[in-house]
């Protein structure tokens, strides 16, 4: 539907304006800027290609495509922007087919919006061209919302229709990479401004976008370093760092925090009998279910092997055990099909819990305790929960459970 509205709106344009000399000129222009600007960042961006997955990119081309929005002729435009999608797909990105079509599509349809919001606020006869006052500033920032507007629900809705399993937040992206997008239409304006007065001050324009790709670069990079590779969980550092700056607020504001501990059962059995891409998706499954079943504050993580760590702040010692086997039950009651043959697999798993501060002091001495109350659970025939005991130095008001096992 995207990819027809794209080209059945093409097709209508075309004809429409008359082109000038000097559209050509600016066109060649802002085509010569566009084609610079990737090839300066192609390292940058092939290194960034790997975080693509279930989330929107910002590439920071709309610098050029906009400006040519806001300049030429909407048949000129058009072809700026097929032009550096072209470019991308040669020279930048390695994506299938029709995903690329599917993204180059979007970014038309983007256009054709903002270029109906200034042909309709801008006086008659006025566009293209750069309106002048504060009024045109305004309906220009419109324009460029509208753009970003469409493009960001046409790709948030192509990711939850072909990942289900993805959120709607994590379809949307982070909150720095859209103001970052959105940064870079605003200096699309600047960069049509500056290809009215003097072409040259492009130049100028070439460092800031260097360092905007540096920046998602970096923040790619950060992302990478907290988080499981392999299921997009906290990994062990980050889950710790986090873990510790709750303990201290807790400690601080006199609230509990409680930590289960996860471990599956006969996992190696999995990865004997099916392969290890069974093992890899019944991880990525599991993972999936906990995040589903845990809140929005609180924090899965994944330890390495089959191990999994759950940080709940803020929640009553008494409703503990009913939470905790919640987790469990949501393992145990997955079917996670195989790749390699599509036989199903079913796992169980047991859990350790430990409350802050009954259960340990610091995170070191609740992680021992978790691990001891798992290591019970294990014993006692797997598939189960148990609860540590309540440290000689915590507190025992009787709000937490004594140490014993439930499961099935």
């Amino acid at each position: 539907m995207v990819e027809a509205v794209a080209l059945l709106a093409t097709v209508a344009i075309v004809g429409r304006m008359p082109i000038e000399h000097q559209d050509w000129f600016i066109f060649g222009v802002l085509a010569a800027g566009s084609v610079l600007h990737m090839e300066l960042v192609r390292g940058i961006e092939r290194i960034r290609e790997g975080g693509r997955a279930n989330k929107p990119h910002t590439d920071l081309k709309s610098v050029w495509t906009f400006a040519g929005l806001l300049l030429l002729p909407p048949v000129l435009s058009v072809s700026l922007v097929v032009l550096t999608c072209i470019h991308q797909r040669l020279r930048l990105v390695r994506m299938q087919t029709f995903r690329w079509a599917y993204s180059s599509s979007v970014v038309l349809v983007a256009t054709y919006a903002a270029s109906a919001v200034l042909d309709a606020a801008l006086p008659a006869g006025s566009y293209p061209g750069l309106p002048s006052s504060w009024q045109g500033v305004t309906i220009i920032l419109a324009a460029a919302v509208m753009r970003w507007f469409v493009n960001s629900a046409l790709v948030v809705a192509i990711i939850l229709l072909s990942s289900p399993k993805t959120s709607a937040q994590e379809a949307l992206g982070g909150f720095n990479s859209n103001l970052v997008e959105i940064a870079a239409l605003c200096l699309g304006a600047v960069t049509a401004l500056a290809v009215v007065h003097d072409p040259w001050y492009l130049v100028l324009i070439l460092p800031p976008l260097l360092v905007l790709h540096r920046n998602l670069l970096l923040r790619q990079y950060e992302v990478a370093a907290r988080t499981d590779a392999k299921t997009g969980l906290a990994n062990a550092m980050h889950w710790s760092e986090v873990a510790r700056t709750e303990l201290s607020r807790a400690d601080r504001d006199a609230k509990t925090v409680s930590v289960i501990m996860l471990d599956l059962d006969h996992f190696k059995r999995v990865n004997d009998s099916y392969g290890h891409l069974t093992g890899d998706a019944v991880l990525i499954a599991v993972a999936a279910a906990l995040r589903k079943e845990a809140r929005d504050y609180d924090l899965v993580g994944r330890f390495g092997g089959e191990e999994f760590m759950i940080l709940l702040p803020d929640v009553d010692p008494i409703d503990i055990p009913a939470v905790a086997e919640r987790f469990r039950r949501c393992i145990s009651g997955l079917i996670v099909t195989s790749p390699d043959n599509h036989e199903t697999v079913t796992v169980t798993a047991s859990a350790g819990v430990v409350t802050f501060p009954a259960g340990g002091s610091d995170l070191d001495e609740l992680l021992l305790a978790a691990d001891a109350a798992l290591y019970q659970a294990k014993e006692a025939g797997r598939d189960r929960t148990c609860f540590a005991p309540v440290s000689d130095r915590g507190p025992n008001n009787g709000t937490v459970p004594p140490a014993r096992s439930v499961g099935d």
